[in-house]
């Protein structure tokens, strides 16, 4: 995880997420943020790959919990 995420984890919630169910049944993440914010520099630093390696690494830890 970013290491500016850890230090100010309440910048996450600035994050506009919109989970958008498609047609043939998969899902799309949706993510929109102000580019000017200096609490998101962080995300606007990773760019596309990062973004979506930091979600997938997030969602990942969020379900080990469910995981035996």
């Amino acid at each position: 995880m970013s290491s500016w995420a850890l230090s100010k984890p309440s910048s996450i919630n600035k994050l506009r997420i919109e989970c958008i169910d498609e047609e043939d049944g998969s899902m799309t993440i949706h993510i929109e943020w102000d580019e000017t914010d200096p609490d998101l520099q962080w995300w606007t630093d990773l760019g596309p790959e990062g973004q979506e390696t930091f979600i997938i690494d997030v969602l990942r830890e969020a379900l080990d919990c469910y995981v035996d």
